[in-house]
């Protein structure tokens, strides 16, 4: 990942070239990083989350940095703006949806927001933005549903991978998507999609506000390419149900394979949708954020994923007859492992925390990482029964607070109440 050329784009002609570069590229950024790690805790280190004199953590409840900087000031404003335009869009689109759903569906609106800023990029809210955060709930729903048939999911899958890749066959560069829901009845869907219409219908407006920001056919196919990776890994996804109907189970090695792919590909659709284009070093950053966002949120689903007998390195470790001890310790690692001091070529912009100037996009990269230690930190908190005592004892040293106050405190909860409270009253 250091050796990559920072100039040189990550482009092909075909998706087929796409693909097998972009899985090259997603091993060695994720699983090869991962098989290397230990699993066990930074011990040596482990006061690292809480003395970090940059970027001190903060207050007890949100783990958010002060700084005396008027530009991070202005910055945590206008994050919150743009999480609220987010949201009031999506009303606006579908009046059905609760703010509860979109505040969930937006969670990648503030990593959008962060690279948007680490890229030296203005920040502010798009078209392709809105359709991107509402588009995977969608699917989601769509793909995860238990009451459709496999007949159905695959002939979704066929006709989504179409509808990504290459556009509807009227496709019009001219045209610009209002924003009002397209009619049902102008659907082409086999019969076995007929009862999915309502939702397949948002789907595809939800490629609409994408195609306003990113017309086809011309540089910028790759935002297309790397949103039909999303869908594949998606699909690909299913393989982590465990039947038992028919005594399936995946390995593990196949687990981790599907969440390195899934993680990383939709950070990469990400930063295309913000950029039109990507560099081989950006890809390779946003590969790795993508596996590590992935097992976080895996770690955070684990009882549900458990009820639902979905297979993710933590829930697999579990069905092993094994603590979660391994997978945590080695998450930890992994984090650690952010790139959050090495300068880039978009660092420009200079802050301060009062004592200590950096750039911007260092400042991003680790509040990121301590972020992301601070939400294992907090999933783990609750899951003390599946950890071993000794190993529990010494996670707790790493949290910034005590675990009875830290798993209490539901830091996105937070979040997303702080942003109701100071925009939505």
């Amino acid at each position: 990942m250091d050796n990559l050329d920072t100039d040189t784009y990550f482009e092909f002609k075909t998706y087929e070239e796409f693909w097998k570069e972009r899985l090259k590229l997603n091993y060695d950024c994720t699983l090869k990083l991962w098989y290397s790690l230990p699993d066990t805790l930074p011990i040596n280190d482990n006061n690292r989350v809480r003395r970090h004199t940059l970027f001190r953590l903060w207050n007890e409840t949100l783990n958010i940095p002060p700084s005396n900087d008027e530009f991070i000031r202005d910055l945590h404003q206008l994050m919150g703006r743009v999480t609220v335009e987010f949201c009031n869009r999506g009303r606006q689109y579908d009046p059905t949806i609760s703010y509860e759903e979109l505040f969930k569906a937006g969670r990648s609106v503030w990593f959008m927001s962060a690279f948007h800023l680490e890229c030296n990029l203005p920040l502010s809210f798009t078209d392709s933005m809105l359709g991107y955060n509402m588009l995977y709930p969608y699917t989601d729903d769509l793909v995860d549903c238990n009451d459709i048939t496999r007949e159905a999911k695959a002939d979704f899958a066929k006709i989504f991978h179409e509808r990504l890749l290459v556009g509807e066959p009227t496709y019009d560069s001219q045209v610009h998507f209002d924003g009002k829901q397209s009619n049902v009845a102008e659907l082409n869907l086999p019969s076995s999609l007929q009862a999915q219409a309502n939702r397949i219908v948002k789907i595809f407006d939800m490629v609409k506000f994408i195609e306003n920001d990113w017309r086809r056919g011309g540089e910028y196919e790759g935002v297309y390419m790397s949103l039909t990776t999303i869908h594949e890994a998606q699909m690909k996804s299913t393989l982590q149900h465990a039947r038992t109907e028919d005594d399936y189970a995946p390995t593990m090695a196949q687990i981790e394979q599907i969440s390195a792919e899934k993680g990383g590909a939709s950070v990469i659709a990400a930063g295309f949708l913000l950029q039109g284009r990507l560099t081989k070093a950006q890809m390779a950053y946003l590969e790795y954020i993508g596996f590590g966002l992935q097992l976080i949120d895996d770690l955070q689903d684990l009882k549900g994923d458990m009820k639902n007998n979905h297979r993710t390195v933590f829930t697999q470790t579990l069905a092993e007859g094994r603590t979660l001890d391994a997978p945590t310790a080695r998450l930890i690692q992994y984090c650690y492992c952010a790139p959050a001091y090495e300068k880039f070529s978009d660092d420009q912009r200079t802050v301060s925390d009062g004592e200590t100037d950096v750039t911007l996009a260092q400042y991003i990269r680790v509040l990121m990482m301590m972020l992301s230690v601070l939400l294992v930190l907090e999933a783990a908190s609750r899951l003390r029964k599946y950890y071993s005592r000794k190993f529990y004892r010494e996670l707790s040293s790493l949290s910034p607070l005590r675990f009875h106050h830290l798993k209490l405190i539901h830091i996105e909860k937070r979040l997303r109440s702080l942003v109701q409270k100071h925009w939505f009253n």
